[in-house]
């Protein structure tokens, strides 16, 4: 990893669909996000459920949907999405559009450059300034 490049820590989001309500949850991982989702079923509904991936189809390559029955036999779908391809995509395409990508008025004064220049310009002038009073 290159430096300033940090680690995207939850990969996976998970939304939960249960009698109309939704409950999202994140984890790092398949392993994590199993855990996450149990609690958040847990939490969020009072219900115990053991989140098998058998029940589950990959739909795209960033998206999976599937369901799991609860021991009180209540069926919970949900729709786990990989994040980090979607924020790469978000970021390509915000470049596209303008954003804070490209050569506009917000990336120029990011620039040293910019502030060295102002100050030159400020010199000059004031030195034009002085030079035209004393005539």
């Amino acid at each position: 990893m290159k430096k300033g490049q940090k680690k995207w820590i939850n990969d996976l989001s998970c939304t939960l669909y249960y009698k109309g309500e939704t409950r999202k949850c994140f984890g790092h991982n398949f392993n994590h996000i199993r855990m996450k989702i149990t609690e958040a079923v847990r939490r969020q509904w009072k219900l115990w459920a053991n989140f098998q991936s058998d029940n589950f189809h990959q739909v795209s390559d960033t998206e999976w949907h599937g369901h799991f029955i609860c021991t009180t036999g209540e069926r919970i779908n949900y729709t786990i999405i990989d994040r980090k391809d979607r924020i790469k995509e978000a970021a390509r395409l915000l470049g596209q559009v303008g954003g804070m990508a490209g050569t506009g008025k917000k990336k120029v004064r990011g620039d040293s450059n910019y502030y060295k220049l102002l100050r030159t310009k400020r010199t000059l002038k004031d030195a034009n300034k002085t030079g035209k009073n004393d005539k």
